[in-house]
């Protein structure tokens, strides 16, 4: 993945490691989307001044248990909101690479919003929603 059009984000975090990476697909009995992951290797999370914040990799089992996204959206990650209620998912579902939002009151698929194609696609226009 090339993170170049967000690489110079204030807000964003260091890079995580396989170990942790592994250790919370562990944790949420999943397997997390080759993408993200590399994702998460570049920054392992963000908060960043428009109030986008995504999830740290220590936070990520933890929101998704608190929304109990496996339970009214399985197949779906929660990894992050915009500090206004609205939450950012993925698809884990590996040939579904598109990025969504939806109200953290009604987390049904039926009303996700994609936001961008694919992460990459979503990272090129710097995370905006």
């Amino acid at each position: 993945m090339n993170f170049s059009a967000i690489a110079n984000l204030r807000g964003l975090r260091a890079g995580t490691n396989p170990n942790d990476v592994s250790s919370v697909e562990q944790q949420l009995g999943v397997r997390l989307p080759s993408e993200y992951i590399q994702f998460l290797m570049f920054s392992d999370g963000c908060l960043l001044e428009s109030g986008l914040s995504l999830y740290p990799l220590e936070d990520l089992a933890e929101r998704n248990q608190t929304y109990e996204i496996f339970e009214y959206t399985p197949g779906y990650l929660l990894i992050g909101d915009d500090s206004g209620g609205m939450g950012i998912l993925l698809s884990l579902d590996a040939s579904q690479k598109s990025i969504y939002a939806s109200g953290l009151g009604d987390l049904s698929p039926s009303g996700f919003k994609v936001i961008a194609s694919s992460l990459q696609a979503w990272i090129d226009g710097h995370l905006a929603l």
